[in-house]
């Protein structure tokens, strides 16, 4: 018997820049971020570009181990994947009929469009249609069952969109080194903080479950070290935490970055994903992080930028 059309469209137009942390490599990761740069119709995106959005997916690839179940459209049943032109954001969103994707990849599109002054970067998950026998929708949460109670997330992937219009972006061609550079926007940073957005943070069911949106404060089990608040996609401006419980820094997540900056995945951002529904694997001890946290410091004077 085959079940009638059904739509979950969550594509997410989150447009703030912020950051994310080098994170060491871990063995028991699952997850694959897998980009396709063929909407990148402005041309956007050349080697060093890609190197650098690859190696900050290789920041959530190397901590989270959810194994996610393949989606595969076949004659009967038909996945179409939903989301935002990342090259033309104001225009139709691109819908791509009898899609399958890999057991643990997420597909995620890429591109860039004049977002205006005040934006950096947009991310969000896709959303879908699927139409198809009843065990075909069985395998749309990803043998995640918490999706269905809005307890976990576990998308196909979505789109980024960058702003090619801004001026002063800076490329870093050494990631794991961290300088001063003075009145630019880290396009590494930008990447990450988007690609949070994408994982479920300010965008998931499972997200939104945990505030209350009267008072935008979280009633869920985040475990930063203070009393937790969110403007609904984001922390609130200035909120700290430690960074594998050393230190106290700028959330990742909240919705400012000062440039020449680049801002780290604190412990709170990384327990945000815990509790939307990602499995995050431990970091290594706190020594590991020493120079990291000594580089940060040594630009945190810069100026401010706001980005909504």
């Amino acid at each position: 018997m085959h079940k009638p059309l059904g739509t979950n469209h969550m594509n997410s137009r989150l447009s703030l820049a912020a950051a994310l942390a080098l994170a060491p490599a871990l063995a028991s990761a699952n997850i694959d971020i897998v980009f396709d740069y063929s909407y990148d119709t402005n041309g956007f995106f050349g080697a060093t570009h890609k190197s650098i959005l690859e190696s900050a997916a290789s920041v959530f690839e190397s901590r989270i181990t959810d194994s996610l179940g393949e989606i595969s459209s076949t004659t009967h049943n038909n996945f179409t994947t939903i989301f935002f032109n990342p090259s033309d954001i104001s225009g139709t969103d691109i819908a791509l009929e009898y899609q399958s994707i890999a057991a643990d990849v997420l597909r995620i599109y890429v591109g860039a469009d004049d977002l205006g002054s005040g934006t950096l970067g947009i991310g969000g998950p896709g959303g879908f249609n699927a139409s198809g026998f009843s065990n075909f929708f069985d395998t749309i949460d990803r043998g995640q069952a918490g999706v269905a109670t809005d307890t976990d997330f576990a998308p196909w992937g979505g789109a980024l969109a960058f702003n090619q219009a801004y001026a002063n972006w800076y490329f870093d061609s050494d990631i794991a080194t961290l300088e001063n550079f003075a009145g630019k926007a880290d396009f590494y940073s930008v990447a990450l903080h988007e690609i949070g957005h994408l994982l479920g943070i300010g965008t998931a069911p499972s997200w939104y479950r945990l505030v209350d949106t009267a008072t935008h404060t979280f009633n869920g089990n985040f475990t930063g070290p203070q009393l937790l608040h969110a403007d609904n996609a984001h922390w609130n401006e200035g909120l700290n935490s430690p960074i594998n419980g050393v230190g106290s820094f700028e959330a990742a997540m909240d919705p400012t970055l000062f440039l020449g900056t680049r801002k780290v995945f604190t412990d709170l951002d990384w327990n945000a994903l815990r509790d939307i529904g990602w499995q995050v694997a431990a970091v290594p001890e706190p020594g590991s992080w020493a120079m990291l946290l000594a580089g940060l410091t040594l630009v945190s004077g810069s100026i401010r930028s706001r980005r909504v």
